[in-house]
């Protein structure tokens, strides 16, 4: 026993991962209303199995050396032992233990023969070696793709995906290309066709690092077709239930509920940056250094991609999908034709404007809820006992184009639609016009308790609010690109929220992504940087990016933040290389800004800094007309810190708001009455305000929305202490 609570912890340090030989050791199952069990449960019942067998004739050993009155020597015990096991127990643990090596044998088969386990040092050494042999590749000419099509066809039943695509690659560059550097799903490599002759100088199997020589070298601006196959089988059943080798994922295809993305199995031009190891500690053990960085928001050649892709710009796009025939499958577009053929039935979508190379294909079988918005259709995909946020979502879309499009400019497409995938992820994902949409955050939430958070509603404009930031407006590839993205997508969304909820409601939002940006920088391994120089660090482009605008807003005004991005978004939306950056952003927004707030703009983007700001002590006397005096005592302090954690004290030169509250009848803070509510330039960092009020107070509050990022935001409020009257 103490052998196996060794091995226990001893085993996965060392790297030795696979449920054969961790005692009791077996996939998740993970249970879906869509899929139910899906293809989880035989793996995890033959792991089941095994372990059973290895109990059953454990026990039988056991047995057999279970002393019978006085305990004797080991040796008499082991005599016993043998004596027990020439009868039927013997025979029964022979036949146990038979039993137990072909289950282990089936299970390996499975999990090894059939399928590529690789455990974490090698997957790790797999990364490292993949960037010591092809990193010098990065950065080189490549051409870009500006035509996609595809044919896909799903096969839910079988858990695979055939599919044969089509890409135009052009030579922007301005010199000749001879070299295609290809990337492939190593799990699924592609075999290309239709290139003009070419030499493989190297097909990395590992990392499926392709390396081809033309031939004849592509003259700039010229153009040529590449043709590609990819087979995605998914056959028996893995170790674990999450990412199976060192590209695939065996979530993505299932019985009912299949949701991938391009970025999953199509071939991709150049080296891949998101490949390397990140890991610190594990990068040294293998003579890597430190991580690689972002490259720096000053650097104009790396503006030459976009932070989605770094071997397309805006692409024509059109595919064909298939599935089985009680499915529906859906690609962003417009559905051009639907037949059935063959027991199948196809879907033909084709989009007609430019959009990103970042398309995803999905299918199951939903129920349909559609309704509109000024005409334009909005559906919800849905599975059938899940229907009771739908309406939830279909009014978060509407409220969210009404806001979008009065702010930021036209929504570009003619449709939104919503589509539910299995609960294996949580999150969701906006494509053009198409946004999948976890059945774990969305369609089984429970808000019924009319105080939580509306997440659900939150999300939903969150993910359409892409449509403008990241659809539309696309930032460079260097530093503050997902400050484009999901910082704006951030902002829109809470005002949004704040339109149909009220600001009071919004201060449990703003705590909760407070929390999660103090606890994110907590564990940043390498720099915590200027929310205008993120380095896609979600604590910071998500978390922090909220607080800062919601904070900009409210310092400078709606409107006059708003103007600046709606021009930003007429200047820059749909603009190729060089693509647009923070800092352009930025320009915008001071632009808007009023001369005495310049260095708040600086403070939020491009510092870092905190306070630390709470009520001491809280008092309030009832005067002769009824009114209350109410004294406060605050503590006030800010500071600015580098991205290494080394602080230091800044002069607290700006206003600050503070508020008096009054109880509210159900006892809940987001109900209180607001008494007062004002913003004041306090001297000192220990300051005392006394303010009048009609009504009795109950709490008093500095910061009492948590607008800034308060270290503490827990003592930002204090109960009052409520005095003997001046009658």
């Amino acid at each position: 026993i103490i052998l196996v609570m060794v091995a226990q912890i001893a085993l996965p340090m060392m790297h030795y991962e696979h449920n054969l030989y961790t005692f009791a050791g077996m996939p998740d199952a993970p249970y879906s209303d869509m899929n139910g069990y899906g293809h989880f449960l035989p793996g995890r019942l033959w792991f089941a199995f095994y372990w059973l067998l290895f109990c059953i004739a454990a026990l039988i050993k056991a047995q057999a050396f279970w002393v019978r009155g006085i305990a004797p020597s080991w040796g008499a015990r082991v005599q016993g032992a043998v004596r027990q096991l020439r009868g039927p127990s013997g025979i029964a643990l022979a036949g146990f233990g038979l039993a137990w090596i072909g289950c282990g044998a089936w299970i390996y088969y499975n999990t090894n023969v059939l399928n590529d386990y690789v455990p974490s040092d090698v997957a790790m050494d797999r990364q490292a070696n993949y960037e010591k042999q092809f990193r010098k590749y990065k950065g080189l000419p490549q051409p870009r793709i500006t035509d996609i099509r595809a044919n896909v066809d799903i096969y839910p039943e079988r858990r695979a995906v055939d599919l044969s695509g089509h890409y135009r690659l052009v030579n922007k560059t301005g010199a000749p290309i001879d070299t295609l550097y290809v990337q492939m799903d190593p799990q699924y490599p592609a075999i290309l066709s239709n290139l003009p002759a070419y030499k493989t100088e190297l097909a990395d199997k590992d990392s499926g690092f392709h390396i081809l020589k033309l031939v004849q070298p592509l003259a700039a601006g010229a153009a040529i077709d590449m043709d590609f196959k990819v087979e995605v089988r998914n056959p028996g059943f893995t170790n674990t239930s999450g990412v199976s080798g060192f590209g695939g994922n065996a979530l993505n295809v299932n019985y009912n509920g299949t949701f991938f993305n391009n970025q999953n199995y199509f071939p991709h031009l150049g080296y891949q940056s998101n490949a390397e190891l990140p890991d610190r500690n594990e990068r040294r053990k293998r003579g890597l250094g430190e991580p690689m960085r972002m490259a720096k928001l000053e650097d104009e050649r790396a503006r030459s991609n976009n932070d989605i892709s770094n071997d397309a710009d805006w692409i024509s796009y059109e595919t064909t999908v298939s599935t089985s025939a009680d499915q529906t499958a859906v690609a962003p577009g417009y559905l051009q034709e639907s037949w059935e053929k063959g027991g199948r039935r196809y879907f033909h979508y084709k989009m007609d404007r430019p959009m990103l190379s970042f398309f995803s294909y999905l299918s199951a079988d939903w129920q349909i809820k559609k309704s509109e918005w000024h005409g334009l259709p909005i559906q919800v995909y849905y599975d059938a006992k899940h229907g009771y946020n739908v309406d939830r979502m279909i009014e978060a879309t509407q409220k969210a184009l009404d806001y979008y499009t009065a702010n930021f400019g036209p929504y570009q497409h003619k449709q939104v639609r919503i589509l539910e995938f299995p609960r294996y992820a949580s999150f969701a994902q906006s494509f053009a016009n198409t946004i999948p949409f976890s059945e774990d955050i969305g369609f089984i939430a429970d808000l019924r308790n009319k105080d939580d958070i509306d997440y659900v509603y939150y999300v939903t404009a969150h993910e359409v609010a892409h449509q403008w930031w990241g659809h539309q407006v696309i930032g460079a590839d260097v530093q503050g690109g997902s400050m484009l993205m999901e910082s704006m997508a951030q902002y829109s969304a809470m005002m949004v929220m704040e339109k149909t909820y009220g600001r009071e409601h919004m201060r449990r939002f703003l705590r909760f992504e407070l929390d999660g940006y103090l606890r994110g920088r907590g564990g940043e391994r390498i720099e915590e940087q200027p929310l205008y120089r993120v380095e896609s660090q979600d604590y910071i482009h998500y978390r922090k990016g909220a607080l800062v605008f919601y904070r900009l807003r409210d310092e400078i005004g709606e409107a006059p933040l708003n103007r600046a991005l709606k021009r930003f978004v007429q200047d820059k939306a749909y603009q190729n290389a060089p693509y647009t950056t923070s800092k352009e952003m930025l320009d915008y927004i001071r632009a808007e800004t009023p001369a005495d707030k310049q260095q708040l703009v600086t403070d939020l983007f491009e510092k870092i800094v905190f306070y630390d700001n709470r009520v001491v002590e809280a008092n309030a006397v009832k005067r002769k007309d009824g009114k209350w005096d109410v004294t406060m005592k605050l503590h006030l302090r800010k500071y600015e810190t580098d991205g290494q954690g080394k602080e230091s004290s800044r002069s607290y030169d700006e206003p600050v708001e503070i508020g008096v509250f009054a109880k509210a009848a159900d006892g809940k803070e987001d109900h209180e009455k607001v008494l007062m509510l004002d913003k004041r330039k306090l001297t000192g960092e220990e300051p005392t305000v006394t303010v009048t009020v009609a009504e009795e107070p109950y709490e008093v509050g500095v910061d009492p929305f948590n607008i800034l990022i308060d270290r503490v935001p827990s003592d930002n409020r204090k109960t009052v202490t409520v005095e003997q009257s001046r009658m």
